[in-house]
């Protein structure tokens, strides 16, 4: 079933047959492009004032042309050089305003086809680290799912390689909701038990009421508990719109689920944010968990932090520990729960045995 158009269709970058239409804006930029469709026999039709350049494509011809093209301009040139994907023998209407782009975003794009091909491909697994109650180091809380990709050789494609793709593509919104079915189907597969702990990105979701639903149909599928589920806000400190996160936020806990923030103490705006959105859960940025026990400024943050969590009746989560000490220090100041190498590092399977 289809809830959300934008989330749930995985559109094509460009068709096999159609037109290029190009909007230089300066006349030498012009030169340069006609110069490099020359220089590959490709034509190019120009309106009277050479204002708009039209260059008929076959694929995989639309490659090789924006490559052409991108070797004689600047990335600069590239960037203000307006462009737009047609199907054959169509002219820009005013409803395709909004589809244009600029040339560069296009040879981004189309460098980045293959993350379509995964998508349609459900070619997504996870990896799951666990997450420990500071007094227990043998039975976690809870893992958290990490997103991994499987490329058509079969190699891994990194969680960084897929979200740098999907927003060259401009297919966050599917990869987004992508991730966060094939987590809790791959979790529900491999026998995770516990509490689940799912990223998302704030800007892939529009309309929460519609683009949640398939997530929560998947949850269903699987017949998870909803309140063993927690939805983790990544890049906490990059969300421009608090309403609008507070808005997906209330939608969550209205399904029954829990909310985290991740990443706070990394800037103002994170600790700005808990009285808007009052999450359940928050973790502690990585960068001051690293070295704590060496450096008394991020002593003083991480131990102010637990101590407003528990006025507040948050949970903390102190991520990223690699070493005993920094351990140690979270251990003496009470922090709820931890998770880093030290305690257990992502598998394909959930945490089974205790530390050695």
């Amino acid at each position: 079933m289809t809830y959300c158009n934008k989330c749930d269709s995985i559109p094509e970058i460009a068709p096999k047959e159609g037109q290029l239409f190009l909007w230089p804006p300066v006349s030498h930029i012009t030169g340069k492009i006609l110069a490099s469709a020359k220089s590959i026999d490709v034509p190019v039709e120009k309106t009277a004032s050479v204002a708009t350049l039209t260059i008929n494509y076959s694929r995989p011809g639309l490659r090789d042309l924006i490559d052409a093209i991108s070797k004689d301009l600047l990335p600069e040139e590239m960037a203000a050089t307006k462009a737009l994907i047609m199907p054959p023998k169509q002219s820009p209407e005013i409803d395709d305003i909004s589809r244009i782009t600029s040339l560069n975003a296009i040879r981004a794009a189309i460098g980045a086809e293959w993350l379509g091909d995964v998508l349609r491909e459900s070619r997504l697994n996870s990896a799951f680290q666990p997450i420990f109650p500071i007094s227990n180091f043998t039975a976690p809380y809870g893992h958290e799912c990490l997103l991994r990709g499987v490329a058509a050789d079969g190699s891994e494609i990194t969680p960084g390689q897929l979200f740098d793709a999907a927003q060259s593509a401009t297919l966050l919104f599917q990869l987004d909701r992508a991730a966060r079915a094939a987590n809790v189907r791959n979790a529900h597969k491999a026998g995770v038990t516990g509490n689940l702990f799912i990223n998302f990105t704030p800007s892939s979701i529009y309309d929460p009421d519609f683009c949640l639903r398939s997530t929560i149909e998947v949850v269903e599928e699987c017949q998870i508990d909803r309140s063993s589920i927690v939805f983790e806000v990544i890049e906490t400190e990059k969300v421009r719109s608090t309403s609008h996160l507070g808005h997906i936020l209330r939608s969550y806990r209205d399904s029954g689920f829990r909310v985290a923030l991740d990443d706070v103490g990394s800037g103002y705006s994170t600790l700005n944010m808990l009285p808007d959105l009052r999450p359940d859960i928050i973790k502690i940025d990585r960068e001051l968990i690293d070295h704590v026990d060496h450096d008394n400024y991020k002593q003083a943050i991480v131990s102010k932090l637990i101590d407003l969590a528990k006025q507040l009746g948050i949970e903390v989560i102190a991520e990223g520990i690699e070493r005993q000490e920094e351990l140690d220090f979270l251990t003496e100041h009470k922090v709820d729960y931890v998770q880093g190498f030290l305690l257990g590092r992502p598998g394909p399977k959930p945490f089974t045995t205790g530390r050695a």
